[in-house]
């Protein structure tokens, strides 16, 4: 029997939903429901003239802040994203308000107003000690329901006819994150993915970078248009992938091939391992080829997420025979 991932984090019925009732005009409807000018501006929460303090809002239960431009962006464009509040700064509120206008109506409709709000506010929605480069907006919202394996697995094979034209497909490539920690490590990694096309990447539940804010906006959008899986059990996806038809390749200095060997490959997994301790044991025994990356002697090595986009991009110059 295929060997199953865990389940979905997030009930259906999450009381934090964002489900609002259909409106006909979202520019009509304001933070209270009621109906105001379509081109007035978002609502002053606290800017009525009274210092507001340098307060940073709260992201909701359970949930956290997205900012930046490409990653608010992200966020709304993603239907399985669910937003609570909008926060912009004034100067950032007609690029916000266009880029919502370009949202179907159905998002359109489950979208918040966005509230205005200080730059110095939203200076501290990242934590303490960490000045969010926020570009003037900010999304709060909860985490994605991260998809189930097996279903990932049978979305790929029906978008890219594997089982029908196995051999005339495209070049499918996933990623395989082995306790990498740092959400900056992991935000590049997955901005590198979107760049190359990666149709997923699969790391664990513990042991594993949160999704939060800091890797939503090193991602650069990319959180909201990669798939991340997560996985009790990583040998026990490796062998699920091998089984699906894929070949894992783990990135290690002294990998028995170098990395343009991963170009030879249609369906391959890219395996990465932790900054400084590299590949568990047990994920090397799984792997099918270890894989170097050609570095000067005189240098120590590459940083994760480095050497995840050259990897990428080997990867990327698959011809077909």
């Amino acid at each position: 029997m295929t060997p199953k991932s865990a389940k979905k984090q997030h009930s259906a019925k999450n009381p934090h939903r964002n489900r609002q009732k259909p409106i006909p005009n979202r520019a009509d409807v304001n933070a209270g429901g009621g109906r105001h000018n379509a081109n007035k501006r978002p609502s002053h929460h606290g800017q009525d003239g009274t210092p507001t303090g340098k307060t940073a809002p709260k992201p909701p239960q359970n949930g956290y802040f997205i900012w930046g431009r490409h990653a608010v962006f992200a966020a709304l464009a993603n239907p399985d994203r669910r937003v609570q509040q909008l926060y912009v700064a004034a100067d950032s509120a007609d690029a916000l308000e266009t880029e919502i206008g370009h949202l179907d109506q159905q998002r359109q409709n489950d979208t918040p107003t966005p509230q205005m709000i200080e730059r110095a506010r939203l200076d501290g929605i990242g934590g303490a000690g960490e000045k969010a480069v926020h570009q003037g907006m900010a999304a709060a919202v909860w985490p994605l329901d991260p998809p189930h394996l097996d279903d990932f697995l049978a979305g790929l094979v029906v978008s890219q006819d594997m089982a029908a034209n196995p051999d005339s497909v495209s070049p499918v490539r996933l990623l395989l994150l082995d306790q990498l920690s740092d959400p900056r490590n992991v935000g590049a990694i997955m901005r590198s993915a979107r760049a190359f096309g990666v149709a997923g990447l699969i790391t664990t539940f513990r042991n594993a970078a949160e999704e939060n804010g800091v890797l939503a906006r090193t991602a650069s959008g990319a959180l909201d248009h990669v798939p991340l899986i997560r996985v009790v059990n990583l040998a026990r996806a490796i062998e699920q992938l091998q089984n699906n038809g894929f070949l894992v390749a783990g990135l290690a200095g002294e990998g028995d091939v170098e990395v343009g060997a991963l170009a030879a490959h249609q369906q391959l997994a890219i395996m990465l391992g932790a900054e400084g301790s590299g590949l568990r044991r047990l994920s090397r025994d799984h792997c099918d080829m270890l894989v170097r990356i050609n570095i000067n002697d005189d240098a120590e090595s590459l940083n994760v997420s480095n050497a995840a986009a050259i990897a990428l991009y080997a990867a990327s110059l698959y011809r077909a025979d």
